[in-house]
């Protein structure tokens, strides 16, 4: 399974990149291989792209919810959510690593994708700190 960060929702709705974030999420979420993607990675999607402070023309709320409702029925998406062991995964990377403040979230993630065996999907190097977590650059 692929699990979505939220920087590859936000290059999604935003057509960022010249578009190969969206051409590339197209193509996998019509194909085969499971994608998993969580409310909270949308949530901060909207919570992003919603913001005057970053973007010139933000988008608005009913964007993010039709972005968020597509990818949620498109034929290889599903949603993932916690499991029993997300807890403790969670817990070790983020003592292990001594996370603080905006460094958290990115444990919350990894711990789940880590407990479904997926390989995260990022644009974000750093997530190469978490040993045993499996990551993705669609534009590498």
């Amino acid at each position: 399974m692929l699990f979505l960060d939220v920087n590859i929702c936000v290059h999604a709705i935003r057509s960022t990149e010249s578009g190969r974030i969206e051409t590339w999420l197209s193509d996998r979420v019509n194909g085969t291989e499971p994608i998993g993607v969580t409310e909270f990675v949308l949530a901060a999607m909207t919570r992003i792209v919603t913001q005057r402070r970053i973007f010139a023309d933000p988008s608005t709320p009913e964007d993010c919810v039709r972005f968020g409702n597509a990818l949620l029925d498109a034929p290889a998406v599903s949603a993932v959510r916690p499991g029993a062991r997300h807890w403790s995964i969670f817990g070790e990377l983020v003592t292990t690593h001594r996370l603080r403040g905006n460094d958290v979230p990115d444990a919350y993630l990894a711990a789940i994708a880590m407990e479904h065996g997926a390989t995260f999907v990022t644009l974000d190097r750093a997530f190469a700190r978490f040993p045993g977590l499996r990551t993705l650059d669609p534009l590498a």
